[in-house]
């Protein structure tokens, strides 16, 4: 905006470019005074593009081009926080754990006697929430198996270990366990295991069990007496896992998207007046590998205006859980795009940039397995990320009614003026933009204080539009300024110029919207004549 704001005041200031001829420029009286282009100093063209004249756009982070209408669209994007596989699912510890009565009553037998004794035990697996496991594909952990005996007699046992694998199958401990109480111990790692805990007891198909056979062999000899509430007693611990890949269901659980504080610092430069956007949009894309779908909560979405107002987002994309795909299983280790637009037909988006935010915050929130989306089935690689970037596009297809924005700038030209007795400007404006201006400049002091002021006038009037959408014609409009010696005498003090514009689009009063195309330009043409004091030598 900056660059549209000194386009304005260079109506009433003098601009050092290369200089031209002045047929364009014609006599003008200003009481007792004409203009007079033999005597003028031509200033030259200065020509504005759409793109030009909202350079500073670019300063806030925007990009600025033409849409498939060759409309100038603003475009701001930024990412939002991405989300990882290990920051999302934590496989917890387990700890299982029973045991096994001997179940026979015998004493001191004339012979050594062998009892056998067997049980398969099901467990079911500890969880964060309500998620469920299939089977698991291990990074690293460990599993350790602790076995202790109060039985009279030797014992021998093996454990196998149906729901945990390793290269060579299931996980199988055998020890023995001599008569008075002794413990066995043994861990092993998971590092490149995998657990399968899709079937229960009886084989059939369920999700989060695990399956362990006890079985133990009791010697009895003449020496030995064992009761049948004797036992063999386990513990196994499946501890600090990390996970390469897990199937099953994750559930519905929350997913940290992130926030992001947008600077729009574009509209920061507007004070009073009206400016209404017909077609903003606000682009969410979505790059998901998770292997499950997601959903999208977009309540916390707020526009802040320049005073300090906040505007939440509503709307039905507010009211209802947007859904973002993923992956099936045949897709595993692929990125699944989805995009979100939030418009004008599903939102207020509209009123919260025709607010004049200076800030727009955005906080989306994410769960998984959403109650809207279609049952999946799930997995998730330690490799998946969720990542989410953010578009806010806006065509300049707007209608601006009375818009005021102020800048200020550096005056350094107070010294060129000493010998200036009195300045008569003449600005020719040849505009194609449906845009046309008022210009005020408040000459100010070291302190800030206005010493001097050019009253506000046109500085370019606004071209009419043609039922096809763009301005029919050139907008053509002269602006003739005189300052005089005391004005003069004044400004030589100023240190800076306080422009103050007021921007009113074609037919505005009527709600009228209208398109800045990227073809159109406001060139100006600028003469200035500057009466000097002469003394006696013809200095």
């Amino acid at each position: 905006m900056k660059r549209f704001l000194l386009a304005c005041m260079v109506c009433l200031t003098i601009a050092a470019v290369p200089s031209c001829d002045l047929k364009y420029f014609e006599s003008t009286e200003f009481g007792d005074i004409i203009f007079d282009p033999s005597l003028a100093i031509p200033v030259g063209t200065i020509t504005y593009t759409v793109a030009e004249l909202f350079e500073e756009l670019n300063d806030g982070g925007a990009v600025i081009a033409p849409n498939g209408e060759d409309v100038v669209t603003l475009t701001y994007t930024e990412t939002l926080q991405s989300q990882s596989a290990s920051g999302f699912l934590t496989v917890l510890d387990q700890s299982f754990g029973a045991s096994l009565a001997s179940g026979t009553n015998l004493s001191n037998p004339p012979v050594q006697t062998t009892i056998s004794v067997s049980e398969l035990y099901e467990f079911d697996l500890t969880q964060t929430a309500d998620e469920s496991y299939d089977s698991i594909i291990f990074n690293a952990g460990s599993f350790d198996f602790n076995v202790s005996s109060d039985i009279g007699a030797d014992v021998d046992f093996v454990a196998t270990f149906i729901s945990l694998e390793n290269a060579n199958g299931p996980i199988v401990i055998s020890g023995s366990l001599p008569a008075g109480g002794a413990d066995f111990v043994q861990s092993e790692s998971l590092a490149n295991g995998k657990g399968l805990f899709h079937l229960d007891d009886q084989g059939n198909a369920a999700s989060s069990k695990f399956l362990v056979r006890i079985q133990y062999d009791i010697t009895v000899g003449p020496s030995n007496s064992i009761t049948d509430s004797q036992r063999v007693s386990f513990t196994i611990g499946i501890n600090n896992t990390s996970f390469q890949t897990v199937y099953g269901n994750v559930g519905n659980q929350s997913l940290t998207v992130g926030q992001q504080d947008i600077s729009l610092d574009f509209f920061s430069t507007f004070d009073s007046g009206d400016i209404t956007f017909v077609d903003p949009t606000v682009r969410f894309i979505f790059d998901n590998s998770f292997g499950f779908p997601l959903g999208i909560d977009f309540q916390q979405i707020t526009a802040v205006s320049g005073t300090g107002t906040n505007i939440p987002l509503s709307g039905t994309v507010v009211d209802n859980l947007q859904v973002v795909n993923a992956p099936d299983i045949n897709q595993q280790g692929q990125v699944v795009r989805t995009e979100i637009e939030v418009t004008t037909s599903n939102s207020n988006i509209a009123d919260l940039l025709s607010s004049k935010p200076t800030r727009f915050l955005v906080d989306v929130g994410a769960e998984s397995n959403p109650a809207t989306a279609p049952a999946s089935y799930n997995f998730i690689d330690d490799s998946n990320l969720l990542d989410v970037s953010v578009e806010i596009e806006i065509p300049l297809e707007l209608n601006i009614n009375g818009l005021i924005a102020e800048e200020v700038v550096n005056f350094t030209n107070g010294g060129d003026l000493e010998e200036a007795k009195r300045l008569l400007f003449r600005v020719i404006a040849e505009n194609e933009l449906p845009l046309g201006g008022l210009v005020e400049l408040q000459f100010r002091d070291s302190n800030g204080n206005v010493i001097y002021t050019v009253d506000e006038r046109p500085a370019f009037s606004a071209a009419s539009v043609g039922a096809n959408g763009r301005t029919n014609e050139v907008a053509m409009s002269t602006v003739d300024i005189l300052i005089p010696d005391e004005g003069i005498r004044i400004i030589e003090n100023a240190t800076s110029i306080n422009v103050v514009a007021t921007i009113t689009t074609t037919d505005a009063q009527s709600a009228t919207a209208v398109k800045f195309f990227d073809d159109y330009e406001l060139r100006f043409k600028l003469a200035v004549q500057a009466d000097v004091e002469v003394n006696s030598n013809g200095n």
